[in-house]
């Protein structure tokens, strides 16, 4: 019943007592946490930096908009690079960068890329497994450095997580607290935390339609409060307790298995393909688009029967056939019943633009 009223999708609001797998615990080498993946690229950028000179800062040219642009407020040496985002197989030219100064970010795309890492001279390297945490390509990187944002995967108000690869070249340690804002008084992170907290609890009990707008409202208030928020702050010990008790949960094998059941089910379309690995879990089920008109009108469809969406991401300009991206949530919120009224509110879509 609440399903009917809260839809499919959107941010995660919890477990709902449910007792999840857990994975082995992955030996990452050094690790620390922060209050969101944009915080631990920082971190990581400044640690480097206070050993090192850094030319350019490069970032692949198909990501995050509102990152994009927090980085850009944060660092005056950025450039970016393209390598296809929907292709797991394609690989970054390294050439392109010719300096050992430079600092290449790469990105394990919705989990379903390994990145191949140059030997001999070659810039630094820090890997982004936000959509793919645990992935074999986070727990086997040999970059020099990766980061993640938890909370894109976690039941978490706020968190990210930086490492230092056991296979890492590098010879800059992770840990430096002198990289790290100081503040006096209450945690600065604090508000955003518990009004993004507040938003997860409001959806775990909604009930009625006043409470999911507010809840809506809510945890958009917690995420501009982040995007605003540029200082790199020391997760608070409870903070991090919090985030611990789901750090090792086995998402990805809900998502795979999810995946897995639904991709036979679609009907064939022209319109969009779908971005998936016969043996690696995918962030969702992802749908690359050639118009975003296509992917606005299957957004609005989709929306219309509750269910809620990602598209990942805006404002990338791609010169590749599919340019656009919509994520529809996979995870173990949702069962075989949830998944037949995904698939058929699809189908019932691509049927009539047939």
């Amino acid at each position: 019943m609440q399903k009917e009223l809260i839809g499919y999708g959107s941010f995660i609001e919890g477990t709902y007592g449910k007792k999840l797998p857990q994975v082995s615990v992955p030996d990452f080498g050094d690790t620390l946490l922060f209050y969101a993946g944009r915080y631990a690229l920082k971190y990581l950028i400044k640690r480097i930096q206070a050993t090192t000179l850094i030319d350019t800062i490069w970032m692949p040219q198909y990501y995050c908009p509102f990152v994009k642009e927090w980085m850009n407020h944060e660092f005056d040496t950025i450039k970016y690079y393209y390598v296809d985002p929907f292709d797991s197989e394609s690989e970054i030219d390294w050439t392109q960068f010719t300096s050992t100064k430079d600092l290449v970010m790469v990105n394990n795309y919705w989990g379903l890329k390994n990145t191949d890492i140059p030997n001999g001279e070659r810039p630094i390297i820090i890997e982004d497994h936000s959509h793919g945490w645990l992935s074999k390509g986070s727990l086997n990187s040999k970059a020099d450095f990766c980061f993640a944002s938890l909370r894109k995967t976690l039941p978490i108000p706020m968190g990210g997580i930086a490492w230092k690869p056991k296979s890492s070249k590098s010879n800059i340690s992770l840990n430096n607290p002198d990289v790290f804002d100081s503040y006096t008084g209450e945690n600065p992170m604090n508000e955003a935390w518990d009004t993004i907290l507040g938003s997860m609890e409001l959806k775990a009990t909604c009930t009625e339609n006043a409470q999911k707008e507010r809840y809506l409202e809510q945890y958009m208030n917690g995420e501009l409060m982040v995007r605003s928020i540029y200082e790199v702050y020391e997760v608070s010990a409870a903070h991090a307790d919090f985030i611990k008790q789901y750090i090792h949960t086995d998402f990805n094998s809900f998502k795979k298995k999810n995946v897995d059941y639904t991709y036979p089910k679609l009907e064939k379309s022209d319109t969009f393909k779908i971005v998936r690995h016969e043996t690696k879990a995918p962030f969702g089920l992802l749908l690359a688009f050639k118009s975003l008109d296509a992917l606005n009108d299957l957004k609005k469809h989709l929306v219309a029967n509750k269910i809620y969406p990602a598209l990942l991401w805006p404002k990338n300009d791609l010169s590749t056939t599919y340019t656009y991206l919509l994520n529809i949530h996979m995870d173990y919120r949702f069962d075989t019943t949830d998944l037949n009224y995904i698939i058929t509110t699809i189908n019932n879509w691509i049927t009539s633009n047939k």
